[in-house]
């Protein structure tokens, strides 16, 4: 009994017992420590006192109201509610929970004071008024539950979840958020708890008309005495700027592939073949293997181009450049660096025979007749061949031997293949 009377004695909350009248009063029996240094009323004003005796009339009313209801329900009754004491007007949450099986019946009440928080939700309501978002206290209890004691009206807009729809139910508002972010979320906000660093977020949010929004949180924890952590914080619409975000990204991505490609047939483009020339020789050299380049150059393209047109000659360019990329392989670089002018990049290991054979076979299909409209059309190529490091250790030496061999095929009867020989094309 000592130990039970300490503790009653020592809580932090007010604890008091009140017992039934026969007229349908209470009458309170016992008060703590707690109960004279918060509400301002010594032990002897309270103790064997009536409610209506020791408060003003209009709050002894509704106080006996709550009491006749925990009796009447026979099991635990939560509210908050002001009262005038000596220490000033205070507000306070109040658990009610009967005594057994007492004659005449017992209730035991705690209270504690929670002025401070409900003018503190007072305030974040004018403050919510000027915040494009809306305001939160959102609390996660040392069991690991979560609860929201201050939701700001918007969140019903926003959400289309009520604010007292959230307060009776965190999951209510909780479950909003979109489930491929809901994890990560929940991970940020234990973070958060345990380190009690500001907490940040962007993340999606499904609306209960079903369509989707992105929101940007933030929450400042605190750790109350019980254990349980507060974050103060609030939550803005950002879809619109994640929409210009997204925007302005696909724009960039667009623009950087622009300006690597050739905007006629998608090939790579002069300054990306050099780019990835220069990129797949320094990996040669650091791995010692080979690689090959080849050089080609359409045979009878500008008549086609004057006969039927620069439109018609555009689809050609664009056909051959089609028909290169199904013939070579995926690690090959097919770009078309000007004009009729397209340039192959083939990784290696690969010999100087292997890389003629291919660009026989390319010269092969590219005599092949091609359709535009109507008609039937038919060109040829000339290839020149070039292999690192044998015919040139950097850039410019490679793409000159490749370009020499190109011409002495053309000066050889075009429509053929010509492997760079240094004793013949060096100039």
């Amino acid at each position: 009994m000592n130990l039970l009377h300490l503790a009653f004695e020592h809580s932090p909350d007010v604890l008091l017992i009140a017992q039934e009248e026969e007229d349908g009063g209470f009458r309170y029996l016992k008060v703590n420590h707690a109960f004279e240094t918060m509400t301002g009323f010594t032990r002897h004003q309270a103790e064997g006192v009536r409610i209506d005796d020791l408060l003003p009339r209009e709050g002894a009313e509704r106080l006996t109201k709550q009491y006749r209801r925990c009796l009447d329900a026979g099991d635990t009754v939560e509210f908050e509610q002001p009262f005038a004491v000596p220490s000033g007007q205070r507000t306070w949450h109040v658990r009610l929970r009967p005594m057994g099986s007492c004659t005449p019946p017992l209730l035991i009440a705690a209270a504690r004071d929670i002025t401070w928080s409900r003018n503190f939700a007072q305030q974040l309501e004018t403050v919510a008024a000027y915040i494009p978002g809306f305001v939160y206290q959102l609390c996660l209890t040392p069991d690991g539950g979560w609860r929201y004691s201050f939701v700001g009206e918007r969140a019903e807009k926003m959400f289309g979840v009520s604010a007292q729809e959230a307060l009776e139910n965190a999951e209510a508002l909780m479950k909003r958020i979109h489930p491929d972010d809901r994890e990560r979320v929940t991970r940020e906000r234990l973070h958060s708890a345990d380190h009690l660093t500001p907490w940040h977020s962007e993340f999606r949010v499904r609306h209960r008309d079903e369509h989707t929004l992105w929101v940007e949180a933030h929450g400042l924890p605190q750790r109350l005495e019980d254990g349980t952590i507060l974050w103060t914080g609030y939550v803005n619409d950002i879809t619109e700027r994640k929409t210009l975000e997204d925007s302005l990204q696909e724009s960039v991505i667009r623009f950087r592939q622009l300006a690597r490609t050739d905007p006629l047939t998608g090939l790579a483009n002069r300054g990306e073949f050099f780019a990835r020339l220069e990129n797949a020789m320094n990996l040669a050299a650091r791995q010692g293997q080979s690689m090959a380049l080849l050089f080609i150059d359409l045979d009878r393209f500008k008549p086609v181009n004057d006969t039927y047109g620069h439109v018609a000659g555009d689809q050609l360019l664009r056909d051959v450049g089609e028909r290169l990329c199904r013939r070579l392989r995926d690690t090959d670089l097919v770009a078309r660096i000007g004009g009729d002018e397209f340039t192959v990049l083939m990784p290696g290991p690969i010999s100087a025979q292997a890389a003629t054979r291919v660009a026989e076979q390319l010269c092969s299909i590219l005599a092949a007749p091609f359709h535009l409209a109507d008609d039937e059309v038919t060109i040829s190529a000339s290839i020149g061949v070039a292999i690192y490091p044998e015919h040139g250790k950097n850039a410019e030496a490679l793409t000159h031997a490749a370009d020499q061999a190109m011409y002495r095929a053309k000066s050889a009867g075009r429509n053929t293949v010509r492997l760079y020989r240094r004793d013949t094309d060096a100039s």
